[in-house]
């Protein structure tokens, strides 16, 4: 009996830390992040401002997201993205829809406040599970990963795409989803 109790309870544990957001530095300017089978870098308030622009959002005024901040992020993103994805736009034939493939994608998260004050988390995502045949076609993006810099990527249909998290008001906004060229 308490052979099994210890088995049970190690097993508690194991699920219960999975499930937070676990936090790494990266450098100055950029800290990891990987929760559940999500990876992604934060891109804290420090972080040069020439080195990206963000659509729709005045992407001057950040904040740094600390991880309660990604974990209601990502609970926010996966409770409403099929909702705000329902025309699927560029996401037809071989590309991915979107809110079906959610862990095949690394992130970057970038702090911003709103014309309100309000915390708006910017998620930008990349395709990062590519299979085998993709590979053989050479399609694939290795450039992405914890060290990269903000990056922007025109057309390549669902495997590029960007929304905007804002904390507060827990509402999804400003889908973009890159064009198929």
């Amino acid at each position: 009996m308490n052979k099994i109790l210890y088995i049970l309870g190690i097993i508690f544990i194991l699920t219960s830390c999975a499930s937070e957001a676990r936090l790494f530095k990266v450098d100055n300017s950029k800290v990891g992040v990987k929760y559940k089978r999500v990876k992604g870098t934060i891109f804290n308030d420090e972080y040069d401002f020439s080195n990206f622009f963000v659509i729709d959002v005045d992407s001057t005024k950040r904040w740094t997201p600390k991880k309660v901040d990604i974990e209601n992020a990502e609970s926010i993103l996966r409770r409403q993205l099929s909702n705000i994805n329902k025309d699927k736009v560029n996401q037809f034939g071989g590309y991915p829809i979107i809110h079906r493939n959610l862990n095949s994608y690394f992130r970057q998260y970038v702090g911003i406040l709103n014309e309100k004050g309000q915390k708006i988390i910017h998620i930008n995502f990349y395709w990062n599970k590519y299979s085998l045949i993709d590979k053989i076609k050479g399609y694939h993006n290795s450039r992405i990963n914890f060290k990269s810099n903000y990056a922007i990527v025109f057309d390549g249909g669902s495997y590029y795409w960007q929304i905007n998290v804002n904390l507060e008001e827990q509402k999804l906004s400003d889908l973009q989803i890159n064009g198929v060229a």
